[in-house]
């Protein structure tokens, strides 16, 4: 297994050697792996595998899906295909037990929705992936898509524009979101080829339309390139300020450190009145590429962080990796999912995975062996 420097906040300069560690005995070159991917099997025989929602529980083609951290109880899952919604409880308890849909109006609040992250205040934000006309011929144009804020009320909920809560208008072709802290979101925006600062600020209330005090920042632009119809996955590691990026079409994950860069001219177009920038000179850091060590990456897709653990999912390869911060293989597992099948990926609250199938239309959550 080669040895490949991965820079990470400057000037550290870590050194991830995959496979190698502390605690790897040097009796058993085999390192001890990752519990819920098998503990370094590589195969299913290693975990728990379960089908937890499938078309019968009115899934379309699932793009990603999130748990509430508030309600831990509830995850939620986006229909690319139907614009809509799919919320399911019981989590926690191990089976679903219900589900909701949601879809009503959502021609251009939830267009083909892509990604779905939560704030810890019972808020949320969707990105769509589209650039096509969504509000009639006569309406808004065609890249009049961004972000769209809401929240977990779910009398109020029903995905479309008279529960929304705010909406900004600069990442058509959006691949994932993450959240960063109050009202700050990050959009993997595919249009231009950037990931891009959301701040919401005040929203607007239910259903309204006044974006004016929306900010909006776009940093390393003609640097990530989304795969089409695959989540491009994003996750904030707070302690450090980098941003993990499943960069799709380029095979590889990196880490934004989202404080670098200064501040530069502004950007276009405005639709909403708002603040709108490029930030100059950001760094965008390689993590783990194509070809790296024994097991590469074609498209990553989902992506997620949990106990200072990077799991992404490929999409064309049909596995989940897992990696340490500094990027170093710690683990991989085959699904023996067809090609661009896996979508988003997900961390419940018992560090259980759950993915998506897009192909075989299917929620699925891994755990350990008992």
């Amino acid at each position: 297994m080669s040895c490949r420097p991965v820079a990470l906040l400057a000037p550290m300069l870590l050194l991830a050697c995959a496979g190698k560690g502390d605690d790897t005995n040097v009796d058993d070159p085999t390192p001890p792996g990752v519990a819920v991917l098998g503990g370094y099997t590589h195969t299913l025989d290693g975990v728990v595998v379960e089908t937890l929602l499938a078309a019968d529980d009115r899934l379309g083609i699932p793009s990603d899906l999130a748990v509430n951290p508030r309600t831990p109880d509830q995850l939620w899952v986006l229909n690319y295909d139907a614009n809509a919604v799919v919320l399911a409880t019981g989590l926690e308890g191990g089976a679903i037990d219900s589900t909701f849909y949601r879809s009503f109006g959502s021609d251009h609040f939830l267009a083909n929705p892509m990604g779905i992250a939560f704030s810890d205040q019972g808020e949320f934000a969707t990105v769509q992936d589209t650039d096509e006309l969504t509000q009639g011929a006569s309406g808004t144009p065609r890249d009049f898509m961004g972000p769209t804020l809401w929240d977990d009320n779910l009398d109020r909920f029903d995905a479309g524009h008279g529960s929304h809560l705010d909406m900004l208008h600069n990442s058509p072709l959006a691949g994932g979101v993450a959240w960063e802290a109050d009202r700050i979101f990050w959009v993997f925006d595919g249009y231009h080829e950037a990931i891009s600062r959301y701040n919401f600020n005040t929203d607007h209330g239910y259903g309204g339309a006044d974006h004016s005090d929306g900010e909006v920042a776009r940093y390393v632009q003609g640097q990530v390139a989304r795969y089409e119809g695959t989540p491009s996955g994003l996750e904030m590691d707070r302690a450090t300020g980098l941003l993990y990026i499943a960069d799709s079409a380029n095979s590889r994950v990196m880490a934004l450190d989202t404080a670098s860069g200064e501040r530069a001219g502004a950007i276009g177009p405005n639709y909403d009145g708002g603040q709108q920038y490029r930030v100059a000179d950001a760094e965008l850091l390689a993590v783990f590429e194509d070809g790296d060590g024994e097991v590469g990456l074609i498209t990553p897709s989902g992506l997620a962080i949990h106990d200072e653990v990077v799991y992404v999912a490929d999409n064309e390869a049909g596995r989940i990796l897992a990696l340490s911060m500094e990027g170093e293989l710690l683990d991989w597992l085959d699904l023996g999912r067809e090609p661009g099948a896996l979508g988003g990926l997900e961390v419940d609250a018992s560090g259980n995975l759950l993915f998506t199938d897009m192909v075989a239309v299917e929620v699925v959550r891994i755990s350990p062996l008992p």
